[in-house]
């Protein structure tokens, strides 16, 4: 009966590996041993580790390689690692992963339990460092060897009782690096990148970006946590979309009430200037045709009647002076009618 992911982290304290490849069935994760690479013992002692958090790097060495190059490459990492340039006592990383997806052990006993690891500008310590080879500053790592960063991190975070919760972060006293000296409190994300604890560009700016990014949801996902979120849009959507959605709907609705209370504000304006115009214009024949004009009572009191029913939108008032203009008009006209018949 194959053991279950539960089962395979309560035994690994004492577990021998008798094959060439360790699988973990539950979780599709198959892990080269160190034996499967070299045969070559650590040059000097490997210190327990205390671990609270993990570490991300990249190899920044080329890109493009096979599974086949894999045990050579480690091999060469090695004699690097030990050499007089870096004088570590092993491999610097507990794990490795290929462009194929292929996991690798590299410090000796890293598969058994927590074993401390080396790094470029001083280990700080309470981690365990998984290193993707290539250099993924410009060239992201293959989706190969994404899946398996997200299955070795949530092996190592179950293993470890590592929080990979959203937000989870942890607090320690760092042991010394270049960038927190020896005695520094530090807090950082439970899954962080070697720029974090050291002054470098590791992991990459690619990869550094999944670190930060969607990585921790991935590895919550794949122990059985909340699922990750969807990807957001693009920038490009995200700033239209939130114009679109705050912006104009706003404009939109403000700015028509305001225009609305102008545009009748000024529609009432010019209807009273136009009244008044009418009447201005429409009298001034009105004074005069009665007596220079029109001879007698018949043509006169049309004109006049004209005048009244022109001005019929006017104020009371003036309608009342047009009447009288009327009646005295016609009374007048009427008194000369008389004369002349006289």
């Amino acid at each position: 009966m194959p053991l279950t992911r539960r089962q395979f982290i309560g035994a690994a304290t004492g577990l021998v590996v008798a094959g060439p490849v360790l699988a973990l069935p539950t979780q599709a994760l198959a892990i080269n041993p160190r034996s499967s690479w070299t045969s070559e013992p650590p040059k000097g002692p490997l210190s327990p580790e205390d671990v609270r958090f993990l570490l991300v790097h990249h190899s920044a060495s080329h890109n493009g390689h096979s599974v086949s190059d894999v045990p050579s490459i480690l091999r060469s990492w090695y004699a690097y690692h030990t050499g007089p340039e870096k004088g570590w006592p092993d491999i610097a990383y507990n794990f490795v992963i290929d462009s194929a997806g292929g996991v690798w052990e590299g410090r000796q006993g890293s598969l058994e339990s927590a074993v401390a690891g080396s790094a470029t500008g001083g280990n700080q310590g309470f981690s365990q460092l998984v290193c993707v080879i290539g250099d993924t500053n410009l060239t992201p790592a293959t989706p190969a060897a994404h899946a398996s960063l997200v299955q070795v991190l949530a092996w190592l975070a179950d293993r470890h009782g590592v929080s990979t919760s959203p937000g989870a972060e942890v607090t320690f006293v760092s042991r010394g690096s270049n960038k927190w000296p020896e005695g520094t409190s530090v807090t950082t994300p439970t899954i962080a990148g070697h720029r974090d604890m050291s002054q470098t560009t590791c992991p990459g700016d690619s990869l550094y970006g999944y670190v930060t990014g969607s990585l921790r949801a991935d590895v919550e996902s794949a122990r059985g946590g909340s699922p990750p979120p969807p990807p957001p849009p693009s920038s490009t959507s995200s700033t239209t979309s939130s114009t679109t959605t705050t912006v104009t709907p706003a404009s939109t609705t403000t700015i028509p009430p305001t225009t609305s209370v102008a545009q009748s504000s000024t529609t009432t304006v010019p209807a009273t200037s136009t009244t008044s115009e009418a009447v201005t214009t429409t009298h001034a024949p009105a004074t005069t045709s009665p007596t220079t004009t029109l001879p007698d009572a018949s043509s006169t009191i049309p004109a006049l009647a004209a005048d009244a029913i022109a001005t019929s939108n006017a104020p009371v008032g003036l309608l009342a002076t047009a009447g009288a203009l009327v009646a005295s008009g016609a009374g007048l006209l009427a008194w000369r009618y008389r004369r002349m018949r006289n």
